[in-house]
């Protein structure tokens, strides 16, 4: 008993500082590099890599479909979110985002989805998302301030908790809801609630809108995590896959600084 909960507790820590780390430099880097960090495999990485110590490699696999299918709630959360965000308070911009990301989640755990079934429904997501115009009101955020520790405190609780629960429970709850909970979108409601109470909803939502592009490297990610789990095994195939995403954000941020000189000049 006293392993598992010190196992538990590893995990919680780990995955936090992980999460917590990534969204404090993300509020730190502007609208266009904060959205392309946030989209890295910030939280899915570190529970992956646990799942990938005590879980077989076929169960990790069949997960993964169902954590590339919900990449489409996550684009739903980043359609829905800014919009409430430049109308109406934090608590009731993240929470009604989320109730429509529950909403999502229970029609994809219903669905008997292969690779290219999951990963068509993701891409006609995240292309809905791209293309419907941004809502008003929208503004960069101003220059960042420090972030208390009772925030890094609340993050870490609830990224820790989060991940290192779902991990710890996988074997009992099966790879389908595990991969349905591994893409709930911790960095992004993390950063959204911290975001907006601090520097306002049009300031939270652009940057929220900024990672839709880059939640592409996301994919990427899962992709190449699913095609070489069961070649390679589940850990090999988890750091190949890391190392595609951190290629492709860069390429992403590349071109999104690219296009912003460009419309500057």
């Amino acid at each position: 008993m006293l392993l598992e909960l010190g196992m538990l507790l590893v995990k919680m820590i780990f995955t936090a500082a992980v999460v917590v780390g990534a969204s404090v430099v993300a509020e730190r880097s502007g609208p266009l590099l904060g959205g392309v960090i946030i989209s890295l495999p910030i939280s899915s990485g570190p529970g992956m890599f646990f799942l990938a110590l005590q879980a077989e490699d076929r169960f990790i696999a069949d997960s993964i479909i169902y954590t590339l299918a919900m990449s489409s709630a996550i684009a739903v959360f980043l359609i829905v979110y800014p919009r409430l965000a430049v109308r109406y308070g934090a608590f009731t911009s993240v929470g009604g985002a989320l109730l429509v990301w529950c909403g999502v989640a229970l029609i994809v755990q219903r669905l008997p989805l292969q690779l290219w079934s999951a990963l068509g429904l993701t891409l006609a997501a995240f292309a809905l998302a791209i293309w419907i115009p941004r809502p008003p009101g929208l503004r960069p955020p101003p220059r960042p301030v420090g972030v208390s520790g009772l925030e890094l405190v609340g993050r870490a609780l609830i990224t820790g908790g989060i991940i290192a629960t779902v991990v710890s429970i996988s074997a009992l709850i099966g790879p389908r809801a595990t991969g349905i909970l591994m893409a709930f979108p911790t960095a992004f409601t993390a950063i959204a609630f911290i975001m907006h109470r601090r520097h306002g909803g049009g300031a939270a939502a652009a940057t929220l809108l900024s990672s839709t592009v880059g939640m592409l490297s996301f994919l990427a990610y899962l992709i190449a995590l699913y095609l070489l789990t069961i070649p390679i095994g589940a850990l090999p195939a988890l750091g190949v896959a890391l190392c595609v995403a951190a290629i492709a954000s860069t390429g992403i941020a590349l071109v999104g600084r690219r296009r912003a000189l460009a419309r500057r000049r």
